[in-house]
Formats: C-alpha cells, sequence, structure tokens
C-alpha cells in the first residue's frame, strides 16, 4: 500500500475524531493565531487558528492548527504539537498518536469519577486503528482510479460506492469488525464490491413471506433468477454471502438441515453490487434491491435486520403511499420497502434469514445523477475537488454567472426540495423521517436538484398525538407499536439528523469549498424556518419554535456512544448517547460562534 494513502486515512481519521472530541468534550480554546498568548507555539504555527486542548490527567497540552473553522460543520486541521511537564517545548506529533492520547484521556477521567466500568477504551482503540488501516485500503483503490464524469452523469451506484472517508463526525468511520482484509475486494462498496447472492432452499412450513401487494417474495424472487417453477413446498431464499457462512454454524440452523427443512442451494443469478451500507445490495436491472442481515459491526452496531424492522417498512409502504401530502410535493419521493422474506425457527425472535425487499427506482435509463448527501459533500481526496464543488463551477460556467450566485440558487432549490417537504409531513401526520447524509438521495442530473428520495426502514419516527389518525388512516401500524414516539425524543432525533448530520454538512460544505459564506446560508434558513412557522399548526409547528427559540440542540455522541460501547440498534428506543451544541439561529453573532461552546455528556 502506498504511504500516500496512509497519510491521507491519517488525515481523514484525525479529522473526524477531533472534531467528535471538540464536540462532545466542551472544548472550547479556538483563538486566531495573532491572539495567542503563547509566543513558542505562534513560531510553529502557520494556520489561521490554534485550538488548545489540556489533558489533566496526563498533564498535556495540545496545539493544532485549525486550517479552515466552520460555524456548523467540522473544523479542518493541520499539524499536531505537544507540551509536557518534562518538556516545556512544543513537540510536534504524529496525528495516530494524538487519537490515542486522547482516548487514554478519556479512559483516566473515567476512573478518576469512579466510572471505570463504564470505559471500553479498549474497543475503541480496537476500531480506531481497524477503521484507520480500512480507509488507507480503500484511499489507495481511490487514488488509482480516474473520475473524469460529471456528477450530473455517474451513475446510482458510482456514488453509493465513492465513500471512502465515511460518516464525517464518527471517530471510527470505517470500522469493520467481521470482514476480513481480504475480502474488502469482493464485499465492500469502497472497491467497488460486487457477488452472487447466496440461497438457501426452506420448507415452506418455516417461511414467513409477506409484501404490500399481490405477488408474493418467492414470486417476486423467481422473476430475478428468471425460474418459472421450484419444487413444491419450498422456497428460496436469499442471503448474503457473509450471513450465509455465518448462518450455517449456528445450531439450530443445522438441526433444521440436518432434518431436510434447509438446504443450501449456494451462489446463483445475477451479481449485485454492494451500496453504502454494504449490507444493502443493488443491480441496474433489477426491480428491487434486497438489505440483508451482516455478521459485521459497521460503526456504532452490528448489522441485523430486526423483526420490528421488517413489518415497519411494509406497513409504511402502505401508509405512505395513501398520503395526499405526497401529491403536493412530486419531487418528494420514497424508495419503499414493501416486502420481507425470513424462515422462522422456533424459540427465536430473528434467525438471521431476515430479507428487505427494496424498491429500485435507480434501473435502466433512470440510473445517473442520483447520490446519496453523504458522497456529494464528502472531501475530496487531495488534488482534486468535492462533488458539490465541481457540479457548482461545472452551472457557473454553464450559465455565465458567479459561483457564489449558483451556490445561493443550487442551495435554495435544494431546501424546497427537501426541507420544506420534510416539515409539512411532520405537521401535517406526524411523521418524521431520520433523513441523515446516507439515507437522503439527490438527483441531480440536471445540475440542480431535481427529485428528492429518501430510505430506510429504522428510520421512521411517528408522534404519539397523531396515533388514532395514523391507525384510521393504515391499520396495520397497531402492529408496530414501536414506531410511535413521545415529541420530545422525536424532536431531538428530528433535528439531529436532518440538520445536524445532514443540512449543516452541506452549509460547510459550500463554505470550506470557498463557494459560499456559512453565514448567509445560514440565514437564509432562519429566514424559511420562521416562514414555514406561520404556515405550520401541529408537530412541525412546535418543532420549528424549538429550533428558533432553544440556545442548544441535541446532538448524536458518536464518540461516547463508542467509548461506552453502546449499540443503538439494540438499546432501549434505540438511543445513542446525546449531547448538545450551541444553536446557530438564536446565536446573536452567529459569525463569532463556533460550534466549540457546548455541553458534553459524561464520559
Amino acid at each position: 500500500m502506498q504511504s500516500t494513502a496512509k497519510l491521507i486515512a491519517e488525515q481523514a481519521s484525525f479529522k473526524a475524531f477531533l472534531n467528535c472530541y471538540v464536540r462532545e468534550m466542551d472544548v472550547r480554546e479556538v483563538v486566531r493565531l495573532e491572539e495567542a498568548e503563547d509566543q513558542e507555539v505562534k513560531k510553529q504555527m502557520n494556520e489561521p487558528y490554534i485550538l488548545f486542548i489540556s489533558l489533566p490527567h496526563q498533564s498535556l497540552t495540545y496545539a493544532i492548527g485549525v486550517t479552515y473553522k466552520s460555524l456548523v460543520g467540522t473544523h479542518s486541521f493541520g499539524n499536531v504539537y505537544k507540551q509536557s511537564p518534562y518538556c516545556s517545548e512544543w513537540v510536534q506529533e504524529e496525528k495516530l498518536q494524538a487519537m490515542i492520547t486522547l482516548i487514554r484521556e478519556l479512559h483516566m477521567r473515567a476512573n478518576a469519577e469512579s466510572r471505570a466500568g463504564d470505559s471500553h477504551f479498549d474497543e475503541l482503540l480496537l476500531r480506531l486503528i481497524d477503521s484507520y488501516q480500512t480507509m488507507a485500503q480503500f484511499i489507495d483503490h481511490a487514488i488509482k482510479k480516474e473520475e473524469t464524469a460529471s456528477p450530473r452523469s455517474r451513475e446510482f451506484i458510482d456514488f453509493e460506492q465513492s465513500l471512502v472517508f465515511g460518516h464525517w463526525l464518527h471517530p471510527t468511520p470505517k470500522s469493520r469488525q467481521g470482514i476480513a482484509s481480504w475480502q474488502h475486494e469482493r464485499f465492500s462498496p469502497e472497491k467497488n464490491g460486487h457477488f452472487q447472492l447466496h440461497y438457501f432452499k426452506v420448507n415452506n412450513s418455516l417461511i414467513v413471506d409477506q409484501s404490500d401487494g399481490d405477488a408474493s417474495c418467492g414470486e417476486l424472487l423467481l422473476r430475478e433468477l428468471e425460474i418459472r417453477e421450484q419444487p413444491p413446498g419450498w422456497s428460496l431464499l436469499p442471503v448474503h454471502p457473509l450471513q450465509a457462512q455465518w448462518l450455517i454454524t449456528q445450531p439450530q440452523v443445522k438441526t433444521l438441515m440436518d432434518k431436510g427443512l434447509i438446504e443450501e442451494a449456494g451462489a446463483m443469478g445475477p451479481e449485485f453490487y454492494a451500496t453504502s451500507s454494504i449490507r444493502t445490495v443493488y443491480n441496474k436491472k433489477s426491480n428491487w434491491m434486497f438489505k440483508f442481515s451482516i455478521p459485521v459491526k459497521v460503526t456504532n452496531s452490528l448489522r441485523n435486520n430486526q423483526k420490528h424492522e421488517l413489518y415497519a417498512g411494509r406497513n409504511m409502504t402502505k401508509l405512505l403511499k395513501k398520503l395526499p401530502l405526497l401529491k403536493e410535493y412530486p419531487s418528494f419521493q420514497f424508495i419503499y420497502d414493501p416486502a420481507f422474506l425470513t424462515v422462522n425457527i422456533p424459540g427465536m425472535k430473528e434467525s438471521g434469514f431476515e430479507v428487505i425487499i427494496r424498491s429500485n427506482p435507480f434501473t435502466n435509463g433512470n440510473v445517473a445523477g442520483v447520490t446519496p448527501i453523504a458522497a456529494l459533500i464528502q472531501d475530496a481526496l487531495p488534488g482534486r475537488k468535492s462533488m458539490l464543488q465541481q457540479l457548482i463551477e461545472e452551472l457557473a460556467m454553464d450559465e455565465g454567472r458567479s459561483q457564489e450566485d449558483v451556490s445561493f440558487d443550487w442551495f435554495k432549490n435544494y431546501f424546497e426540495k427537501t426541507v420544506i417537504p420534510l416539515i409539512h409531513l411532520y405537521d401535517t401526520y406526524g411523521i418524521a423521517l431520520e433523513a441523515h447524509q446516507q439515507n437522503s438521495l439527490i438527483d441531480l442530473s440536471a445540475g440542480y436538484p431535481a427529485s428528492f428520495y429518501y430510505r430506510d426502514n429504522q428510520g421512521y419516527y411517528l408522534s404519539t398525538q397523531y396515533r388514532e389518525r395514523l391507525l384510521k388512516m393504515e391499520e396495520s401500524l397497531q402492529k408496530t407499536p414501536e414506531l410511535f414516539y413521545e415529541e420530545k425524543l422525536i424532536e431531538e432525533r428530528f433535528t439531529y439528523y436532518l440538520f445536524i448530520n445532514h443540512l449543516f454538512s452541506i452549509v460547510y460544505r459550500f463554505g470550506a469549498d470557498g463557494l459560499l459564506e456559512e453565514n448567509v446560508i445560514l440565514d437564509y434558513i432562519q429566514d424559511q424556518l420562521k416562514e414555514m412557522y406561520t404556515l405550520c399548526h401541529g408537530a412541525g409547528k412546535r418543532l420549528l419554535e424549538m429550533l428558533l427559540t432553544r440556545e442548544k440542540l441535541a446532538f448524536k455522541a458518536n464518540l461516547l456512544t463508542r467509548f461506552h460501547d453502546v449499540d443503538e440498534l439494540t438499546a432501549a428506543l434505540e438511543q445513542a448517547v446525546y449531547a448538545t451544541l450551541d444553536n446557530p439561529f438564536t446565536s446573536k453573532e452567529k459569525g463569532e460562534v463556533p460550534y466549540a461552546g457546548r455541553e458534553s455528556a459524561k464520559v
């Protein structure tokens, strides 16, 4: 592997990790270089800002150069210097070592507060190194690829497989526990992974097959495989090849195989490509995508399809297709999860065979220009430009206008296509969506946003205040009570996923690329929220009031979630660790309020 790839991976890992640390640990000491009191460190710095981090449990201080200071996104960092009691001089330190030292500080702090049992620093260290090494592999692969196609013409799967850096605010964005290094070539999207699905033949006495339409999942699969019929009383069921390896080692499955109720049919059918989630697979000739369980821990969680998610996808598909509001916003669309197939093994809530069948709107003739937001705003590799910057530069040249004017018009268009329908959906029906960067897709085939797509059966939040109305619209929701939440929790989740994770990442990208000042976009967003407030009458109005008046906003603290080893998909209410940060919409001088001002969660 090239040393260049490792250096880029170290820098990207450090940026993600340190931004988490700064947000979650209440680090406020970001000063302009000329205002720094320490003359020695000023002599070594070339960056416009310096971030100071005190580590009292180790008697250390870090001084880190800040090359870009964001109001609502991620800071960008330069060199790292350390000062200790044993040496008054500022000594430059490698970024990987600095991350390890910061993790040690978290552990020592927990010990000092008699909460050593809360510390899973060893697990965090393991995932940090795994993420760094895995990211380096992906970067090495990406560097060798030339990307000359315009964002408007790149195919959906190309965007899905382009996320070499991963989650912009996660301490271990490319951690993949459960995939061996040599398996990335076949199964990881970042290495253009593609493969045949692995099939089992299962006796129908064990099959659970449900969909929102007339056709069964079994019939849909037979069409995919171009098989006209199968033996009476049996069904073919696909799983991810990684999951197949795990399933055949499970005692309950082995027992059923010994009894002749389950048979391994092996790999067959067309090849599918791994999308950004790793476990959802895509083929542009297929009408369906498939979302599988895999025995892999990705970022915070083991990626299993849970039983309630199967029914949530099907029932929400039924409900959403009935909503008149969606006709008012034809460019606002859902990628449905209308069907599922699994094996019912007595005594087991989930058998591991769960497969969710997802609609695929990106088939032949409709594959270009659709990207997840995560790919659009991802930092560029050195010497290249971000996807958003490429797009804006192309549009500005085509139209003969300034990049600043084009950027502002682009963002206005985007806001109208995404945020306004999302808030009106919540206001009218009490339905909030977990619209984070990876779940949110935008059609850029025309340059400006044309359509917005939402995907994810794990990301629906229904307000308890709308329960009776929604149950009248779709009775099957009675069987998925876990979809309903109190509005206080919904407001916390909705604020984080839509604004802090999603919208603020676009604000950051415009600012970091020098296309449009972050303050200009934040002023526009605030004006739009005030206008929407006058038009809303329900849950949306209450959400907007909170956004426009509350001093602090909640955000998911991914570093502390990892430090405490919380699997949010299995925790009560799927609850990660949350903290708060300053609300940019209530700060009087947004230009002087970096995100460093916040309240930290407990370590």
